[in-house]
């Protein structure tokens, strides 16, 4: 078996910030969100601040927001805009096309040790892919695979979890991130 892929670091203002993090990767519908909600906590444990980017290839704005003042600040041509309200700091940041991997990272380092990604099959990070019941019994073809889980026995030389073994999960993927 082959080294698991070094974890990135990225290149942000001139000077290096380096960033953990891992993509939950596969098909929709087959547990991506649920596993992520379901690890938070776990990696919580070991004492990561965990952070979660999902990515999304729909760039509709959400209906719920349309009217209120963060919508249309968007839509005077606002590049930024921020909300805080009691536990709550969402920030909107507009590009033309789709903001670099890199740069949204790079962005989230400051607040956490650890980010879950949602999406990015084909990018450069480490993946964990979430296989559903009726994928093929192999690994999917997403690069940098390092974990798979799965509710069928997949022949691979990966490690492979079961969706309801997040607690081992959270453990491997803590240790993984050690060693990186």
């Amino acid at each position: 078996m082959t080294s698991p892929p070094k974890l990135p670091t990225f290149r942000a203002d001139n000077t290096f910030a380096s960033i953990k993090a891992i993509a939950i990767v596969g098909r929709s519908n087959t547990g991506k969100t649920e596993l992520i909600c379901r690890l938070i906590p776990r990696l919580a444990a070991h004492g990561l601040r965990v952070a979660v980017l999902k990515h999304s290839h729909h760039p509709d704005l959400d209906p719920r927001d349309q009217g209120k003042d963060t919508w249309r600040y968007r839509q005077a041509g606002a590049q930024t805009v921020a909300l805080a309200a009691p536990g709550l700091l969402h920030v909107t940041r507009s590009f033309s096309g789709e903001p670099p991997l890199e740069q949204v990272l790079s962005s989230l380092a400051a607040a956490a040790d650890l980010v879950l990604v949602e999406g990015y099959k084909t990018g450069p990070l480490p993946k964990v892919a979430v296989l559903a019941p009726d994928d093929r019994p192999e690994p999917p073809k997403y690069p940098h695979l390092i974990a798979l889980v799965s509710e069928r026995s997949v022949d691979s030389p990966l490690p492979v979890f079961q969706p309801h073994q997040v607690e081992e999960l959270g453990h491997w993927l803590y240790d993984y991130l050690s060693r990186a």
